[in-house]
C-alpha cells in the first residue's frame, strides 16, 4: 500500500519539474492487446503525465486476462481487409502473381506503399 501524502508530495515534485499531470475522468474500460491475449481494465483509475513531447499513462485497477477469440489474433489475415483494386495495383506495378501482391499486402498491413517497397526490396536481393 502506499501513503498518499507521500504520493502529493512525489506529484509536486514532478509539477515543479515541468509534468504536466492530469487525471482522466470517467474511464470505463483499459484494454491492452497482446497477440494472443487482451488484459482489460475495468473502472480503472487513468493519471496522465505529460513531459515534452512525451505522454505517460498510469492505468491501475482490477486487470483480467482474456485470450482472443480465434481469428482475432493480431497479423492474422482476417484483421486486415485489402481490395482487389490494391492487389491489382501491386500485380501490375511489380508484374508479380495476385498471390505473391496479396502476400505483401497483408504483410504490410494493407498499406499499398510498404507492400511495393517489400516487393522491390525483395527484387533487388533475389537479382544479386
Amino acid at each position: 500500500m502506499f501513503n498518499p501524502r507521500e504520493l502529493q508530495k512525489q506529484l509536486k515534485q514532478l509539477k515543479r519539474m515541468g509534468v504536466k499531470i492530469d487525471q482522466l475522468q470517467n474511464v470505463q474500460r483499459t484494454v491492452i492487446e497482446l497477440q494472443d491475449k487482451q488484459i482489460v481494465i475495468e473502472n480503472p483509475e487513468v493519471i496522465v503525465m505529460e513531459f515534452g513531447t512525451q505522454k505517460f499513462f498510469y492505468v491501475s485497477g482490477n486487470a483480467r486476462e482474456e485470450p482472443l477469440k480465434s481469428g482475432e489474433e493480431k497479423g492474422t489475415e482476417a484483421t486486415i481487409k485489402i481490395s482487389d483494386e490494391d492487389v491489382q495495383f501491386v500485380v501490375e506495378y511489380l508484374g508479380i502473381s495476385r498471390e505473391d501482391a496479396q502476400n505483401l499486402l497483408n504483410e504490410a498491413g494493407g498499406d499499398i506503399a510498404k507492400a511495393i517497397e517489400l516487393g522491390q526490396a525483395r527484387k533487388t536481393r533475389s537479382s544479386k
